[in-house]
């Protein structure tokens, strides 16, 4: 068994902090979490060879808890078998004559595996310095020979910009956009047995105007950073199947595509349509079999019906399924269940896959606000916006990354996100679905029209429908962007083509196109963002931010704030936000409430700094905004797998520069103050907060630094300030700071949210480091150099040495970044 050592070397002290074991990767205990982090990737990888004849039981992809792949589960015994087809590639980044021929000589170039960037990237990737241009991946893979009568498919999540891909030579299909799945069928260029098949892949994320988003980069409010970025599979079927949306010629077809019709207690009316492709030459009586079940896979209820369907043709089904004593799927009590579809034919089952679904019905409502499951739902929509580009990586994030962004804003308090300005990654929804947390899906695109492209216009009614088809299953998802975002220019008769061509795909009620009120006027919208209308439903798709902005060339603002900068510029950041949500929190329920801007820093194409506004620095790490938004939700809310309940949270690091005023986040009714074990005083929350639900608490003149002089002028000394959160006189929660003393130490925590690392090739996980005193209390103003080393299958993804006072040019709340794969 493998083990991996990660050793650690700091000027004052060289010590190995860990050794553990797990498996064949790492896995390391949480030992403290606060400010001062030093940001570590590991990318394992797992000994996988890309012989699909040979190694079936390595690649093949069984049911995952959390994700779907190519948007469905695994059922086992199925004779689909869905391959991770990640492993194993070969890549160039630049343009290579004849690169897509079988015999091209690809032995000098690196060796990858997706999902992948570009290039590792600095800690500011913005204002274009990523590379824009032509990139080669290239992949050697065999098919058995008892795959000759499959059907055989290559699935793309997401490639940047335009591609290409080949098969032993013959293109096979092309794909203009970087947010979107496509598919192609290959069973006729393939070979079988022992002999290699070549596939190759050319990605080219330069600026393109014949398709959305269309904008150049360098005038871009994010950043087109290229590559295979998400995840590959490779699908095997038998002759009869069921088809893929992407490939689909049928309006709303393609695969399995379930809808509720309407939900109340425990009883649900749901469609769900299957398209079947007979693709042999002789009719085949199939029969379907659709059974809905628990997590636990309990049946439900079941349904079948037959049908004799000619060769090389395809039918759709549809069923409707009425069912009871089923858990229906609500933002506060997430419950998902599945729909398990089998196709038979002649006694034997052919194909069968999990749709993984939350049964939930949602209306809005107007002036009563938003109603789901038949109940108004008595809470606003408090969110965040969120990109998808991740430190180093760009947009390469591996799904438990996604998972991991979706877990840290739920956490902070949003039971919404609106996705910024592209549909995500499958993974993000799932985790979307998981957690209780509402979302958009949205056509690319931001402040541009081509009007002098027609293939433009036709692609954005393209990307309208495959837009639906990817994200239909998602209960999570209320609204739907099809317009482009910020875009006034574009023609009315355009977007409500793309309003039309939306619905129909989505032909069910709860489904609801949104855009701002001028646009959403003149192309038919179901909804608004930022409307004034007293009986449409409306929502604030961004706030907080651009308001505070000094220009739009320099874009200064007092919400944009680096966590480097410390206590004083993170509490300006959190008591502005404070007032945006003072706003939102007293509209009328016709308006449904509003997404900061935003949830996670990120780049951006156009600006030579990146977006500081988060809840999040780009590496993940919390600032006091977060813990502001988090103590907003209501104590009474608990989320099974979610940091929820009630809470409280002391803002101010004990340190020579610290304030003596003492700012405590909470929801609950009254706060307790120790210090050194004797109680300074009882707070409620401050009153000129306006609507804000649960204003800070504020323990003024409390804490004097030079006042510690008198416990211990040369010796060590404990000096601790802990809080405790009231609720109807009982202690319902606790948080305690220590005085940070000479520091001594350094330790590590895994920021896993406890989904564990996967020896896939493709998975990361952050490890932060922290220098700490003896007291293990984090030094949050130390200033050190550390150098990172790897043994073991692994290496280190970002260049070395890594110097903690060249991060953001400043020694407060620093933070360190290394990648390991």
């Amino acid at each position: 068994m493998d083990r991996l050592l990660l050793c650690l070397q700091q000027w004052k002290f060289l010590n190995l902090v860990m050794d553990l074991l797990y498996n064949s990767v790492i896995i390391i205990i949480p030992m403290f979490k606060y400010f001062i982090t030093f940001f570590v990737f590991l990318y394992f990888f797992c000994d996988v060879k890309t012989s699909y004849s040979q190694n079936t039981k390595d690649t093949l992809l069984k049911q995952n808890e959390h994700f779907s792949n190519a948007g469905y589960f695994s059922v086992e015994n199925s004779p689909r078998k869905t391959l991770n087809f990640n492993i194993g590639w070969r890549f160039f980044k630049g343009s290579v004559e004849g690169a897509y021929k079988e015999d091209f000589d690809d032995n000098s170039w690196e060796g990858v595996n997706l999902p992948h960037g570009l290039e590792i990237l600095g800690d500011n990737a913005s204002g274009g310095r990523n590379y824009q241009g032509e990139a080669w991946y290239r992949k050697k893979f065999k098919i058995s020979e008892s795959e000759r009568n499959a059907r055989l498919f290559i699935y793309f999540e997401g490639i940047m910009g335009k591609s290409k891909v080949w098969i032993n030579g013959k293109e096979i299909v092309s794909h203009y956009g970087g947010y979107l799945p496509f598919a192609a069928d290959i069973t006729d260029v393939v070979r079988h047995g022992n002999n290699d098949n070549t596939i190759a892949v050319l990605a080219d994320n330069s600026d393109d105007t014949s398709y959305p988003p269309g904008k150049q980069q360098s005038g871009l409010d994010f950043s087109y950073f290229g590559g295979i970025y998400r995840d590959v599979y490779l699908i095997s079927t038998q002759s009869v199947y069921i088809t893929l949306p992407q490939l689909s010629k049928t309006v709303a077809g393609g695969g399995v595509f379930a809808a509720t019709l309407s939900a109340k207690v425990n009883k649900a009316d749901i469609a769900v349509k299957t398209e079947i492709c007979n693709s042999e030459a002789e009719p085949k009586r199939t029969k379907l079999v659709t059974t809905i079940e628990d997590t636990d896979g309990y049946t439900l209820e079941q349904v079948s019906e037959s049908k004799v369907i000619k060769p090389a043709e395809t039918y759709s089904f549809n069923q409707r399924i009425n069912v009871s004593g089923i858990k229906l799927w609500h933002p506060n009590n997430p419950n998902l269940n599945f729909i398990k579809t089998e196709v038979w034919v002649d006694g034997i089952m052919v194909d069968a896959i999990k749709t993984r679904f939350g049964v939930r019905s949602v209306k809005m409502n107007g002036p009563k606000g938003l109603y789901i499951n038949g109940e108004p739902f008595n809470e606003k929509l408090i969110g965040a916006n969120r990109h998808q580009d991740y430190v180093h990586v760009g947009n390469a994030l591996p799904n438990s990354g996604q998972w991991r962004d979706v877990k840290k804003l739920r956490e902070a308090g949003c039971n919404i996100i609106r996705v910024a300005h592209y549909p995500m990654d499958d993974a993000f929804y799932d985790a979307c679905d998981e957690f209780g947390v509402l979302t958009t899906s949205a056509n690319p695109g931001w402040h541009f029209f081509n009007f002098k492209n027609e293939l433009f216009e036709k692609r954005l009614y393209e990307d309208t429908r495959n837009l639906v088809r990817k994200d239909r299953n998602h209960c999570s998802i209320i609204m739907w962007e099809t317009a482009l975002n910020e875009t006034p220019q574009q023609p009315g008769h355009v977007m409500h083509n793309m309003h039309l061509a939306a619905h129909d795909e989505y032909p069910y009620p709860g489904f609801y196109t949104v855009t701002d009120i001028q646009e959403a006027k003149k192309g038919g919208f179901d909804i608004y963002y930022h409307g004034d209308d007293e009986n449409v439903n409306s929502f604030i798709r961004e706030c907080g931010d651009g308001n505070e902005v000094d220009n739009w060339y320099s874009q200064n603002a007092v919400t944009r704030v680096k966590r480097a900068w410390g206590e004083k510029a993170l509490l300006d950041q959190a008591e502005n936000i404070s007032k945006t949500f003072s706003n939102l929190y007293g509209l009328p329920p016709v308006k449904l409430g509003g997404a900061l801007w935003a949830g996670i820093e990120h780049y951006r194409g156009y600006h030579p700094d990146p977006f500081l506004g988060g809840l999040m620095d780009m590496h993940r790490i919390p600032k006091y905004s977060y813990y502001l938004m988090k103590s907003q939700i209501s104590p009474d809310v608990k989320i099974e797998n979610i940091e929820s309940g009630p809470m409280v949270r002391i803002m101010n690091e004990l340190t020579q520069l610290s304030s003596e005023d003492i700012y405590v986040y909470s929801n609950c009714d009254e706060v307790r103050l120790y210090v050194n074990g004797k109680v300074v005083g009882v707070q409620k929350p401050e009153k000129s907060y306006g609507h804000l639900p649960h204003p800070p608490f504020i323990f003024r003149n409390t804490f004097n630094f030079m006042s510690l002089k008198s416990i211990g002028r040369n010796r060590a000394f404990k000096y601790e300030v802990k809080v405790e959160g009231i609720i109807d006189g009982e202690v319902v929660a606790e948080h305690a700071k220590l005085y940070p003393l000479r520091s001594s130490a350094l330790k590590l925590e895994v920021d896993d949210e406890n989904m564990e690392l996967v020896a896939d090739g493709s998975d990361f996980v952050p490890i932060r480091a922290y220098v700490v005193d003896d007291n293990g209390t984090v030094k949050v103003l130390s200033s050190e150099k550390i150098h990172f080393e790897i043994e073991g299958p692994g290496s280190i993804i970002n260049p070395m040495p890594v110097k903690s006072d060249l991060v953001w040019s400043q020694p407060l709340f620093v933070q360190i970044l290394c990648l390991v794969k």
